[in-house]
């Protein structure tokens, strides 16, 4: 049996296998199906997104994200009754709240790349006047 994998795949792969490890490590299983719901939602809204369909991908990730949260905190019927009251009210403003959920994104990734940059390094000299032996240190500058 030959598999192969683009680096793609092998990413996601690892990264599935890591986190299957700390939910079994941990006992999260309660956690699944919220991230299930989580991740349905934001595939949901990058695929609609992509094929310009904007007021169904916010209703989407809406609908995703929100039954994530309730599913969380426990409290799914009257958070249905919510969510649906939110999405008649969102209805007809869904670029404008595409807009908001992009500036919102555009933001932590921008910090994340802040925080993810790494410093120039600084350059250090060795000043070796002698042979030093192994006993000794060597002085920095």
């Amino acid at each position: 049996m030959n598999i192969n994998l683009n680096q793609s795949q092998a990413r996601n792969g690892g990264i599935f296998l890591i986190v299957l490890g700390v939910v079994a490590i941990f006992n999260l299983w309660w956690l699944v199906p919220a991230a299930a719901l989580g991740g349905a939602g934001v595939f949901a809204y990058r695929r609609s997104r992509t094929l310009g369909r904007t007021g169904e991908a916010v209703q989407a990730a809406l609908w995703g994200l929100g039954l994530a949260v309730l599913y969380l905190i426990g409290a799914i019927f009257p958070g249905v009754l919510l969510l649906a009251g939110a999405s008649l009210l969102l209805r007809g403003r869904e670029q404008e709240a595409d807009v908001r959920a992009q500036r919102v994104i555009g933001q932590i990734t921008s910090r994340r790349r802040t925080f993810s940059t790494p410093s120039t390094p600084t350059s250090v000299t060795i000043v070796n006047n002698e042979q030093p032996s192994t006993s000794e240190t060597v002085r920095l500058r």
